[in-house]
């Protein structure tokens, strides 16, 4: 059986200029631009100042001429974390479960924005 393909995430993650695709764990790709990760996150920073893999046919490495950097996130969260650090638009955070969600990957990729928003919607 023939595993399928990653599908692309709507825009505004779905840029034909963007340089690096995120990989949710549910197989959504996000198309975005390093220059918005760098400046996010230092985590994103220290990670594209590593040697990258050469351009292969490989889809797990690359797609459409690509690097794809696989994260153990869903799109869900994916989504809210990058809208809020490249569009800086912040996600509605209800719940406690609202806040977890968003809290624990945004402390992982050190997005000091986001978890400023997340602790400010704990108070």
């Amino acid at each position: 059986m023939a595993q399928e393909e990653p599908r692309y995430a709507p825009a505004p993650f779905n840029h034909p200029h963007a340089d690096v695709i995120l990989r949710a764990s549910d197989g959504v790709d996000f198309k975005v631009f390093k220059s918005d990760l760098l400046r996010s996150s230092t985590v994103f920073a220290d990670m594209f100042a590593l040697p990258q893999p050469t351009l292969s046919n490989q889809p797990d490495t690359h797609r459409d001429g690509l690097p794809v950097v696989a994260l153990s996130e869903s799109s869900t969260v994916l989504d809210a974390l990058l809208r809020f650090c490249t569009l800086g638009v912040s996600p509605k955070l209800v719940t406690l479960d609202d806040v977890a969600v968003i809290l624990g990957p945004a402390d992982k990729y050190q997005l000091t924005s986001a978890i400023s928003m997340a602790l400010a919607a704990l108070r």
